[in-house]
């Protein structure tokens, strides 16, 4: 599906959920708006996520591993927290 198919989708169905959603307000029926409201906002996010350029699963792997970092805050493990002592081995 190209982007030009899937824009065109998008803006029919949040047009007919806006529709139904203007028409179950005049109706007073809340439930249905408030879960068309949901769909719009869930094609909207869809079609946002469909758009983002993601790399591949082998893509940049290199780059990307880093060797993990330990805090400047943290506890040595033979710090006993209890006496604040070091333990003794």
């Amino acid at each position: 599906m190209n982007s030009q198919t899937r824009l065109k989708l998008t803006l029919y169905a949040a047009a007919f959920l806006s529709v139904v959603t203007l028409l179950s307000i005049y109706s007073k029926m809340e439930g249905v708006a408030t879960a068309s409201i949901a769909g719009i906002m869930t094609i909207l996010s869809a079609y946002i996520w469909s758009q983002t350029t993601r790399p591949s699963k082998d893509e940049y792997t290199h780059k990307n591993t880093r060797k993990q970092t330990t805090s400047k805050n943290s506890v040595p493990a033979t710090f006993n927290r209890r006496s604040h002592t070091v333990m003794e081995k």
